[in-house]
């Protein structure tokens, strides 16, 4: 998958709580890129953003989700890269997205895709 790939498909979804939002876009991007889900512990779980807060504080943000998933998908965390997973600070809120270069794609709530330079605190080989 190309990062055009991943703009077009984001591009045309919408933000859905549980199945399109950050962390479950990135996650869905893992999975047809490896065929190994890291989102397996809490896909599933949730459908509305208290959910999804309910699992990030339960691993310190979404860093902690992410380090959690990803290791026990077999990922280890890489510097920044194109098309490796990452998470981001942004505007005060950590953030998954996926490295594009110099930018970030990441999915928004009301908002839907997002492409922007952001602050990279995690990275993952894939």
């Amino acid at each position: 998958m190309s990062v055009a790939d991943i703009r077009a498909q984001w591009a045309r979804a919408r933000f859905v709580w549980g199945k399109t939002d950050c962390m479950m876009s990135v996650s869905n991007y893992v999975w047809a890129a490896t065929g190994v889900d890291p989102a397996a512990p809490w896909r599933g779980t949730y459908s509305d953003e208290a959910g999804a807060l309910a699992i990030c504080e339960a691993h310190g943000g979404a860093l902690g989700v992410f380090r959690y998933g990803m290791g026990l998908a077999g990922f280890s965390e890489a510097p920044r890269g194109v098309l490796r997973p990452v998470v981001c600070q942004v505007g005060g809120q950590q953030v998954a997205g996926i490295d594009v270069g110099r930018r970030v794609l990441f999915m928004a709530d009301g908002r839907g895709m997002v492409e922007m330079p952001a602050d990279v605190v995690g990275a993952w080989s894939l």
